[in-house]
């Protein structure tokens, strides 16, 4: 269980990925969170900079949906805008709403291993898609303080999580999680 806390990649930013590597690599579909990985809480449009990201995704034959918890109109409203498919109270880290994402809003057929899912929570983006057997991609947040009373819940979680894949998979940790975790959590408490 420990295990799927881990992610297969952790970028600082949506803006570092490498979507030429990706591609390459397999990656057809791209399933993306929105509050904190693409924009913050206080933002509700999406920014010119991240229109340029999706055409960047779109223009080398990535598709791209946004998959999120929240229930909100703004999770539409912003997908609308941003002119991308999503999926709304997905549920994450329950299987439902990723697989919803691939197997009926996704418009090719994908295997697994072409699959990606950005997020900036280890509790539900990384668990979730774990889970569901696809790559994982964990994204630095992009504002925290701006998190709502749930996502501050799953960050408490999230540490401890992070703490046992440090104790279990200490490479794998050193890898993937040490940077974020040494710049987000205060390292005296470890």
């Amino acid at each position: 269980m420990i295990k799927k806390f881990i992610p297969n990649f952790y970028y600082n930013s949506i803006y570092d990925i490498p979507v030429e590597e990706w591609k390459e690599k397999g990656i057809r579909l791209i399933l993306t969170d929105l509050d904190n990985t693409l924009i913050s809480y206080k933002e509700n449009m999406p920014t010119s900079k991240l229109f340029e990201f999706k055409d960047k995704i779109i223009n080398s034959g990535i598709e791209l949906i946004i998959v999120s918890n929240s229930r909100k109109e703004r999770v539409e409203n912003f997908s609308k805008e941003l002119g991308v498919p999503f999926v709304k109270f997905s549920t994450k880290p329950f299987k439902r709403g990723i697989n919803k994402a691939i197997y009926k809003v996704a418009h090719g057929c994908y295997s697994k291993n072409q699959v990606v899912l950005l997020g900036d929570q280890i509790i539900t983006d990384i668990l979730g898609g774990n889970r569901c057997q696809i790559n994982t991609c964990f994204i630095k947040a992009i504002d925290k303080t701006t998190d709502k009373l749930p996502t501050k819940i799953n960050r408490f979680f999230e540490k401890k999580a992070i703490l046992l894949v440090k104790k279990k998979y200490e490479e794998e940790y050193n890898l993937k999680l040490k940077k974020y975790f040494e710049e987000t959590y205060d390292n005296k408490k470890m």
